[in-house]
């Protein structure tokens, strides 16, 4: 539940009108307009695919969200040479000040995950509806899993990522264009089978969140660091299981989320974004959400809570 004061994982959260929530696979974009929040996400997990789209919701604390509405259609997408209905998974929103577009990138698949495409949709406004322009396999790979990263290291914007499951054999990150709406080919890889991506950065270290692959039942989390200038050449170790759980809480990795600080005035604090898939029950997927706690650098721990404030941290 999310309250005026508290976040609660793996309940059902309500938006402003008192419906659930349905952002699956969610991604969080910050707008840079207002620095209000918009938050992506799968529509409700049915049997058939062609409900199935990309949510919005907006927020102006964290804590209260208004539904926006189905901002990405399945009548929109496509692939061409393989039909639809499809699986439209993961999506994550970034604003491109080139082009001046919001651009959503989604895993774009067929029901048995044989098609393994990305799709792509711009947008002038964050609440849509986004403008479906194609699908394809970035650097020519097949794709599953997914995310975005836009790299603010230095507090301006240094690029764009890609960050994928290539097939399901390695995780691969790709350069995107300066448009966004296209990769520039591999400059980044972890020789091991993971998914869940969501890359953050503190101090002068990258991480990234992921899970290992077992279908829809949870696993085990690895963090990954790397101590690199940018994600053109990062070199990337295991920290291990920042969990302690075997099932990382009975959740996935969807999203790592910078918060600012109330305790520390100036800093931020990261925010572990997860789902807590019920298969084959999807219909009653929820969320966790909680904060991690850096003891140093390469000692990264999560710890579960029942629920949390905000302003405490």
């Amino acid at each position: 539940m999310l309250t005026s004061n508290y976040i609660q994982s793996g309940v059902v959260w309500n938006d402003t009108d008192g419906r659930s929530i349905q952002a699956h696979a969610s991604g969080i974009l910050i707008d840079p307009h207002d620095n209000s929040y918009w938050w992506y996400g799968e529509s409700l997990k049915t049997a058939n695919l062609s409900d199935h789209g990309v949510n919005c919701y907006h927020s102006t604390d964290l804590l209260t969200w208004t539904n926006m509405d189905q901002v990405l259609r399945q009548q929109q997408v496509s692939i061409e040479g393989h039909p639809g209905p499809y699986v439209i998974e993961r999506p994550k929103v970034l604003w491109n000040p080139l082009t001046e577009r919001f651009v959503m990138w989604f895993h774009l698949d067929s029901n048995d995950y044989t098609y393994r495409y990305v799709g792509i949709a711009v947008s002038s406004v964050p609440n849509g509806v986004f403008t479906f322009l194609h699908s394809f396999r970035p650097d020519g790979i097949p794709s599953l899993d997914m995310n975005l990263y836009e790299d603010k290291r230095n507090g301006s914007v240094n690029g764009a990522y890609f960050v994928r499951s290539c097939n399901n054999q390695y995780v691969g990150i790709s350069r995107l264009t300066d448009d966004y709406l296209n990769t520039t080919g591999l400059t980044s890889t972890i020789n091991e089978p993971r998914e869940g991506h969501a890359i953050f950065h503190r101090n002068s270290n990258y991480y990234m969140m992921t899970s290992h692959l077992t279908g829809w039942a949870p696993n085990a989390a690895e963090l990954f660091i790397s101590n690199a200038d940018s994600l053109q050449n990062a070199n990337w170790i295991s920290l291990g299981n920042p969990t302690h759980s075997d099932t990382t809480f009975n959740s996935q990795s969807t999203f790592v989320l910078s918060f600012p600080s109330t305790k520390q005035p100036g800093t931020v604090f990261y925010i572990y974004m997860g789902d807590r898939w019920d298969y084959p029950n999807l219909l009653n997927a929820s969320y966790i959400w909680l904060p991690y706690t850096f003891h140093s650098d390469t000692n990264v721990s999560l710890e579960w809570q029942d629920q949390w404030k905000l302003s405490d941290y």
